[in-house]
């Protein structure tokens, strides 16, 4: 069998095998004999029709079995003989065969890209790192919003204020329905845009479907078909408040002093944002290294799996802006996969326990717990095989980062770069993006 492979591009070629003559009557044969067992052929048992019938009358059949069966075996020996790759299942672009003569098969396969990087080492690397002050302020905004209370109003209302109210309708007595206007939906959906901007005392008039109105009034005998007219009566307002940063709300979480709390805070936090910057500039280098040398994504393969993803959604707006979304932390993620990958061709490093023990170190700092809590929470991840591979993976990227010139990044010049940057990195100061674990 002949074997010719163009490279159509970073992540796509083609397959031409040449199968010869005599092979591909011998599964020709084969699968003729297989439709004539089944066959039926007027005035012939099954199984005992001529050959010559049974093709003139299943010819199509035959075929059908016939190509799948030569396609796969001949690409199968291909793959193996000549270390063919794939991501999807091959693509079968075109087949010509005539009785008696060589099979040609054109098939169209997607690869991971070959990279060839122009420069690896000694980069200029734009980021975005947390700052220690601004994240300590941020934590503390957190502390405020948990701390906060309720107090009475009697300004209008507002979307995020607690009100109690009475319904009262055709189909029950009036009942007191307390809760705040971003509550549960199903309670309050009816209720909530009639509610904003009025005041205690003001009734108002609305109309409720019955479905709505039995879940807002529990166990109401109404049928859920028919709409109620319904008055709302606003009996009080609450809105939560904010305490103020001074003196009094340091001393509330039982420090001397507010700069007492933001040292103690700061000192708190200190580590835990040295090492959340470690993987932002991993995340960097990565975004860097792609900047610098473009690569084609599979893109079929991307698009199969965006589908894959959101076959179950049946409206197809919300399907098209969903798998939008879908193809687009896929492409993040193949940038990062393949740029690693290819970098795990450029150096040859052999994990040592010392990075083992620096990798588990560094992930129980982003998780806030000690070492051996992380070793216990973790144990089915240390035991499997491609733990070694995220070891790897995270010692080549320091190896690359410690030999960086790393700057803020400011407003760009040019934008397209700052975008690709971001779409990659995707990099804020949720805990969630920043604990995540670069690996395969």
């Amino acid at each position: 069998m002949q074997v010719e492979i163009k490279q159509i591009n970073a992540v796509k070629k083609e397959v031409t095998l040449v199968v010869e003559a005599e092979r591909t009557e011998k599964f020709y044969l084969k699968y003729l004999k297989k439709v004539a067992l089944e066959a039926a052929v007027p005035g012939f048992r099954k199984g005992k029709a001529p050959l010559s019938m049974v093709e003139r009358m299943y010819s199509d059949k035959v075929e059908d079995y016939f190509y799948k069966e030569m396609v796969d075996d001949s690409f199968d020996e291909a793959s193996r003989e000549h270390d063919i790759h794939y991501l999807l299942y091959p693509e079968v672009k075109d087949i010509q065969w005539n009785r008696g003569e060589a099979m040609t098969i054109v098939i169209e396969i997607e690869t991971e890209p070959e990279i060839e990087f122009k420069q690896i080492e000694g980069l200029s690397v734009p980021y975005k790192p947390l700052v220690l002050e601004a994240e300590v302020d941020k934590y503390i905004e957190e502390l405020r919003k948990e701390n906060s209370y309720a107090i009475d109003v009697e300004d209008s209302i507002i979307e995020a204020d607690e009100v109690e109210f009475e319904i009262t309708s055709e189909a029950t007595n009036s009942e007191a329905v307390n809760g705040s206007i971003k509550a549960d939906p199903k309670v309050y959906a009816v209720c909530a845009p009639a509610l904003i901007g009025k005041t205690i005392g003001d009734k108002i008039e609305i109309s409720v479907p019955g479905y709505e109105l039995k879940v807002m009034l529990k166990d109401l005998a109404v049928s859920e078909d028919d709409d109620f007219a319904c008055t709302i009566m606003i009996n009080a307002i609450r809105r939560m408040q904010v305490p103020e940063l001074d003196e009094a709300f340091a001393k509330d979480l039982e420090f001397d002093s507010i700069d007492q709390m933001k040292a103690k805070i700061s000192e708190d936090m200190q580590l835990k944002i040295e090492h959340q910057n470690i993987n932002i500039m991993n995340f960097a280098v990565i975004g860097k290294l792609y900047i610098d040398n473009r690569f084609d994504l599979p893109e079929k393969t991307l698009a199969h799996i965006a589908s894959k993803e959101t076959e179950h959604i049946t409206d197809e707006n919300w399907k098209r802006f969903y798998e939008y979304q879908v193809k687009m932390q896929i492409a993040q993620e193949m940038v990062s996969v393949y740029t690693l990958n290819n970098l795990k061709k450029a150096y040859d490093v052999e994990v040592s326990e010392a990075d083992v023990a620096n990798y588990i170190e560094h992930n129980a700092i982003l998780e806030d717990k000690t070492v051996e809590a992380w070793k216990e929470t973790n144990k089915k991840e240390l035991e499997d095989e491609s733990f070694n591979g995220s070891v790897r993976n995270f010692v080549i990227l320091r190896k690359i980062a410690n030999t960086c010139d790393f700057y803020v990044e400011e407003p760009s010049a040019e934008p397209e770069a700052a975008e690709i940057m971001d779409a990659i990195t995707d990099i804020d100061a949720s805990d969630d993006v920043q604990q995540a674990e670069i690996e395969i």
